[in-house]
């Protein structure tokens, strides 16, 4: 656990230092760097990891806090590059899941100087319409996080995952998400389209779907890879929406890969 201030409050960290490889990890909406726990733990022992929790989320201060302003993906991949400056880290591999991978693409085009390459998660250039996000901001000012946790983890989660006793956990994490917090992220999403700008990331990048995702389905993370200059694409059979709780092993193995392959 390390504390970084920002000008909106403090952001919580998680920096294992190592003399390899660093991967800079960014969360999906309604997590926190736990997820990435599994993952992490079956990467070599030399390589760097730096996690943290987005605004709003885990153990991070909510940026509304004091104020009603709102913010967007650009301020969010700031907080990313503040934490890569905090740990002493120029450039890494970013690894984003769902909102996780529309900020690493923010941060590479923004500081292209600072991404060695993409592990692009379950996610796209535009994630869905602004109508729906706007009706999920409604749905949470109306019911709670706690009552909308049964409609999201169907999204999250495929077959396998949902009928595990530990989806309750993963439950219980979402429903004690800073409500503001949320509804200011999902705000954030509703507002980004960056597809046209997807030429100008020339980094190498790999796109990872799940077969079972009702959130970012299959077709739309190929449209991703596709869209990208220098993008694989691996599509997980047995996952949903966030592959490194429901199949560390799988994308810990395919990340290892493109990790080696990129750094020769």
């Amino acid at each position: 656990m390390h504390a970084v201030k920002q000008d909106w409050g403090t952001m919580h960290v998680s920096h294992r230092a190592g003399n390899g490889t660093t991967l800079v990890f960014i969360n999906s909406l309604g997590t926190d760097l736990r997820m990435w726990d599994k993952v992490c733990a079956l990467l070599p022992e030399d390589w760097s990891t730096l996690r943290m929790d987005k605004r709003g989320h885990g153990l991070s201060d909510n940026a509304l806090a004091d104020t009603h302003g709102g913010y967007g993906i650009p301020d969010l991949a700031g907080d990313v590059l503040a934490a890569m400056d905090d740990a002493g880290v120029h450039s890494s591999i970013l690894v984003g899941c769902s909102i996780g991978g529309l900020i690493a693409q923010h941060v590479a085009l923004m500081a292209p100087d600072r991404v060695e390459g993409l592990v692009l998660s379950n996610t796209a250039s535009t994630l869905g319409a602004a109508e729906g996000w706007l009706a999920r901001i409604d749905a949470v000012r109306a019911n709670g996080m706690a009552a909308m946790a049964d409609s999201i983890l169907p999204r999250w989660f495929g077959p396998k995952m949902l009928a595990d006793p530990n989806v309750a956990l993963w439950r219980t994490l979402l429903s004690r998400t800073d409500q503001e917090g949320y509804i200011a992220t999902c705000a954030a999403i509703a507002g980004t389209d960056i597809t046209d700008r997807l030429p100008e990331i020339t980094q190498p990048a790999l796109v990872l779907g799940g077969k079972h995702d009702m959130a970012t389905p299959p077709e739309v993370v190929e449209m991703l890879a596709q869209n990208l200059p220098r993008a694989d694409l691996v599509v997980f059979e047995d996952s949903g929406h966030l592959p490194a709780i429901e199949v560390p092993e799988a994308f810990s193995e395919a990340l290892v890969k493109f990790v080696e392959r990129i750094s020769g």
